[in-house]
């Protein structure tokens, strides 16, 4: 390998880290998501406080990997340096504000508040994320809410962590969204 890199010029090799490098950030993102660890750090750059601002760490992964790729393949079908770096600068931003948008049209869909979590109280679930003891941080509970199955923010006043599978009841409301439990 070490041949084919040298190999490279100088511009080709700075497309290859950016797209590489961004990959394994993109891989990574997807592997934390596929374990229920998807928060996302970003910025707002409007007031509606929506928490899914466009420039965000998913948003600017996907614009260094759409870069990088792009590059490679404007300088491999012998493009100059400048027109790859446009080329590639307008891919990465169409797949920027892509994601960005589709992120926060996935922000949307969480939650109306139509649910009435108050009618949750006394009801029998199982935990679906484990949840620490002493309302240091909430897990989620698998509960029959008003006929349909949901997985919802739950915290536990019990001095042990209630671990996967536990069946617990749901003794009051935190918030809007968010319950408290027991174990049975």
């Amino acid at each position: 390998m070490g041949d084919w890199w040298d190999g490279l010029t100088g511009d080709l090799q700075v497309f290859y880290l950016i797209g590489a490098i961004a990959g394994v950030f993109l891989i990574l993102q997807l592997l934390l998501l596929g374990f229920g660890v998807g928060s996302d750090l970003d910025i707002d750059l409007d007031d509606e406080g929506a928490g899914t601002g466009f420039l965000s760490l998913r948003s600017l992964t996907a614009f260094f990997f759409a870069f990088g790729w792009t590059g490679v393949l404007m300088k491999e079908a012998d493009s100059s340096t400048p027109v790859s770096v446009i080329v590639a600068i307008a891919v990465g931003l169409a797949v920027f504000f892509a994601v960005a948008y589709m992120w926060r049209k996935f922000s949307q869909m969480e939650e109306s508040g139509s649910v009435d979590y108050q009618s949750a109280v006394g009801t029998v679930g199982t935990v679906y994320l484990p949840i620490p003891a002493n309302r240091s941080m909430p897990g989620k509970v698998e509960i029959l809410i008003q006929g349909r199955l949901r997985v919802i923010d739950a915290y536990t006043s019990s001095d042990n962590d209630l671990p996967a599978q536990t069946r617990v009841t749901v003794v009051s409301v935190v918030d809007q969204s968010t319950v408290l439990v027991k174990p049975l």
